[in-house]
Order: C-alpha cells, then structure tokens, then sequence
C-alpha cells in the first residue's frame, strides 16, 4: 500500500475514533503515523487534537506547533493551538496564535474575545480596552463588542462602566445571554446574590442549553452552600467549551450498579482540585470490581501511596480497559445519595517517611527553642482566570519576612519578577530567613515531604494550600474579596480541611492588612 494511503487510512480510522469519543484509540492511531510521516500536515493536526481530547496539552501544545509550520495559514488550526497553549499557561505564544488567526479572519469577533482574554490574564487591560474601543468606534452598533468592552472593564476592576457596559449590549440586543450571565457573575461579585440568580434564571429563560450561565449559576449555589442544586448544574462545565470530556460515553453519575465492572476516575482541572476531591474515591471500592483513579503525573506517587485499594495512573501513562467512568469533581453528585455536603478530610494524607528524613536534612537546623518553621505559596497558575485576584507578588508579601521565623518557599515554580524581587530582598543585610529550594520539588511526593517538616503553612489559594490542609498541616489562606465557590462566604474555617484558617481580604483593600495581621500573629507567637 502506498505511503498516501497509508496515511488516509489511518485518518479514516482515528476519525471513526473521534466520532466515537474514544480519543485515546485515535491517539494510539495517530502517534506512529504523524512520526513516520512528519510531512504530511493532516496527521500532525489531527493528532494534536487528539491529544488535547485525552488530556496531554504539553504534547498536545508541540503537535500544534507543529502542524502550523506545515499550514501557517489554517485559521482553525491557529485559533485551536492558541487554545492548548492558554490551558498550558503559555500565555504569550497564545497570543501569538491568536492574533495571527484573527488577522487571517474576516473580523471574527470570538477571536477578538480570546485576544482579549489573554491580554487581561498578562494584566494588559489598558491595550485589550485600546483595541476594544479602537473596534468599537468603527461598529458601534455590535452588541458582542459592547459585551467585550464589558469584560475588559471588569478585568480591570471598573464594575460600574463594567454593567453599564452589558446594559448597552443588552439595548442592542436583548437575547445575549452571554451578557446577562455576566450581569450575574458581577452581581455575584458584588455579593448581590439574589441579583446574581435573578440574572441566570433570565439567561437561562432565553437558551435554557446556555453552559455559561448554568455552570456559573452552580458556582454560585454551591458558594452560598446550596449543594443539592450546585453539583446538579455543575455538570455544566462539560459545555461551557473550556474543558472536554477525555472518554467515549455518558460518565457515571451515581446511577446503577457497578458490581464486577471496573471505573475509571479521572482528574480534571488543576493539582488542587484532583487532592481536594481524591477523599471521595475510596467511597467507590465497595462499589465496583475495581477502581482506576487517573491523575496528574506530577500527582500519581503521592496518592497511589495513600489511597490503599485504588489502581493509581499518572496521565502519562496508558489508561488501561474500563467499563464506566466518571470525572472526580463528578463525585460529589455521583454519590450525593450518601451525603452532600462537601465530604470531611478523613484520613489525612501522609508524606513518605524516607523523603520526609531526607528533606529534613536540608532545612535550617530546627531544635528546640529555634524559630518556628514557616512554608510560604504567594502565587499559583498564572494561566487561572483569576490569578490576578489570588496570587500575590512577593515584593507585596516581604514585610511578612520581618516575623521571627524560618520561611520555607514550598512553591514549584516562581515567576521571573518575583525572582528578582527576591535578589533585591536578599541584598538587604539581615535577610537570610528565606529559603527556597524549588528546584528539589520533583513531584507531589517531595513537596509533601516537605511540608511533613514545617510548622505552619501560609498559602495563596493554589495547590499548595490543597496539599497543606489535606496532610493536616496548620495553614493560613489568604483568600480574595470574592473568593472561588469552595471555600464560601464570611467563615473563618472551612469543611474541606479541618487545619485550615480562612484570611478574606476585603474588597477595594490591598493584601496588606490581611499580611500584617498574620505578621502580628507570627511575632507574637515566636
């Protein structure tokens, strides 16, 4: 058979698969073909489709890169790899593919949209409002631009042009229901609730299907504490477009038997969500045969050694033969029947003893009477939509420094500034309590270990905090005005982790007043 054949038989075939929904089958279809035939563009496309569909953005990100080296003019292809690239928090190359799709575009405004979504998660609000209004003055009349110009108001932080804005959307045309979602979200924000579910409810009157407004409607249910209704909606999110089931079939959602069959659990979103929801995966081994839970490589030591009687997978590894499977932020409906309330922390997780020694090793010298260990987390995902509301720059977190106590950074990864906000700190004399041994953190594993030796962490909402509180570490979140829904409203602690205090910064305040309250504390107590 000729190589071109070849080739078109193994794209009918991984196309049957994605038809499917059995997008690792079309992975395993399209691996060996795209590397044996680097040339052939169709291949590379398809093949870094379907990995972004099973879950692998890093791989799915060069498989991209490369199919736009052999069609550098596909539009789709361009708007699709600045996609993986956003999810990957590869933020500038996402803009790159972007604005490259839009120029070749015929002014495709949803490009426009991602355009500007990426320049506010890069804190460019000035230039996504320059090139909005520039957009704007030509089309006046384009309800979506009075919707976009809406966004980038609220990105940066101006709430009242910001409704203004989707009102005057709304005028031009009263079925966007992606401004009167919005409406929703900022009501939500302004902790005008009952405005907030008003707003949905009229979203959702005019496209009952809408993801958006059902999915934020969950979120706002469940921050309020009504959880009946919040997993129900929160099935959503599987809509909305900024997530894709990985597996072929309906997810198991608590319906029927699983007797002698084996589910596969699978991660989704960030680090912190997979350690937060693995509480509930135990609750499935009565349940079925056999209990595969899928996770983040960087996840599978950590929890494979905790988790007795669960199969534990990176995603770096081939997912093995199942009949069910079901999300892990599905949990909570899928057993709701037991309970619905968010789940206690039960078994805490626990480091790996010969790590917890060797890291130990490492530290400051911690005896009796020295100063109290302190583990530091001040940003997360710059790729989240909401980092700019929940991490903090480490010039802005210095002064907590000041504390008699060893800081530890228990962060992977630092930002390029904040690296260099740390040489100019270091050069002050007398700054020698921080240390930051980031480049040691392999995986989950050594950072659990290296919480296992500290006293106390203080954490932006991240992984970290995640980690912290579920190995029953004394941990202080700093959380935003208007914090995500799991962590609710006006309570100081928290049903997820027992040790873990809650620190609410209030809105229109810098995070100053929170730091120096927990500054105060630490002097105090050393």
């Amino acid at each position: 058979m000729a190589a071109a054949e070849s080739s078109k038989d193994i794209l009918a075939r991984a196309a049957q698969a994605f038809q499917a929904g059995d997008f690792p089958t079309a992975v395993d279809l399209l691996t060996p073909a795209a590397s044996a035939h680097p040339e052939d563009a169709d291949l590379a496309a398809a093949l870094a489709y379907g990995l972004s569909r099973v879950g692998s953005l890093t791989l799915a990100a060069e498989q991209f890169e490369r199919a736009i080296a052999l069609r550098p003019k596909d539009t789709a292809l361009l708007r699709d790899a600045g996609a993986v690239h956003l999810r990957n928090g590869h933020l500038d190359t996402a803009l790159e593919r972007f604005r490259a799709a839009y120029r070749q575009s015929n002014n495709d405004l949803s490009l426009l949209g991602s355009i500007v979504e990426v320049l506010l998660r890069l804190q460019r609000g000035s230039e996504a409002l320059t090139l909005v209004d520039g957009t704007l003055a030509l089309a006046p009349r384009a309800a979506a631009l009075h919707y976009m110009q809406g966004v980038v108001l609220g990105g940066l932080g101006r709430q009242q042009e910001e409704r203004q804005a989707y009102e005057n959307a709304i005028k031009l045309d009263p079925r966007l229901v992606d401004a009167h979602t919005n409406l929703g979200v900022l009501a939500r924000d302004q902790h005008r609730f009952d405005d907030a579910l008003r707003h949905f409810k009229h979203a959702l009157a005019i496209d009952s299907e809408h993801a958006g407004a059902r999915t934020n409607r969950a979120q706002t249910n469940l921050l309020l504490g009504q959880f009946t209704h919040g997993w129900r909606d929160y099935e959503w999110r599987w809509r909305d477009g900024r997530q894709a089931m990985p597996y072929a079939g309906s997810p198991w959602l608590g319906e029927g038997k699983l007797t002698g069959q084996t589910l596969l659990v699978h991660a989704e979103q960030g680090l912190g969500d997979t350690i937060q929801f693995s509480r509930y995966v135990p609750a499935l081994i009565p349940l079925a045969g056999k209990v595969i839970l899928r996770v983040q490589a960087s996840l599978a030591a950590l929890l494979r050694a905790n988790l007795t009687g669960v199969t534990v997978i990176g995603d770096d590894e081939q997912t093995p033969a199942f009949d069910r499977h079901v999300p892990l932020l599905s949990l909570p409906l899928a057993l709701s029947k037991q309970r619905v309330e968010p789940w206690p922390l039960g078994q805490p997780l626990r480091a790996d003893e010969a790590l917890k020694k060797e890291w130990a090793a490492l530290l400051p010298t911690h005896s009796a009477g020295s100063m109290p260990r302190i583990g530091l987390a001040w940003s997360g995902n710059a790729a989240h939509p909401d980092d700019r509301n929940r991490s903090i720059a480490f010039a802005e977190l210095a002064p907590l420094l000041q504390a008699p106590c060893e800081f530890v950074c228990v962060q992977k990864d630092i930002r390029p500034a904040d690296l260099a906000a740390i040489a100019q700190w270091r050069s002050v004399a007398g700054h020698e309590n921080l240390h930051v041994p980031n480049d040691a953190l392999r995986d989950f594993s050594e950072s659990a270990a290296l919480m296992a030796n500290l006293d106390r962490v203080i954490t932006v909402d991240t992984a970290s905090a995640h980690l912290a509180g579920a190995l029953g570490i004394p941990t202080d979140l700093l959380l935003p005005a208007m914090p995500d829904w799991r962590w609710q409203l006006n309570r100081t602690d928290t049903p997820w982790y027992p040790s873990v205090t809650l620190h609410r910064k209030a809105a229109g305040d810098t995070w100053a007043k929170v730091l120096q309250g927990l500054r105060e504390r630490l002097q105090t107590a050393g």
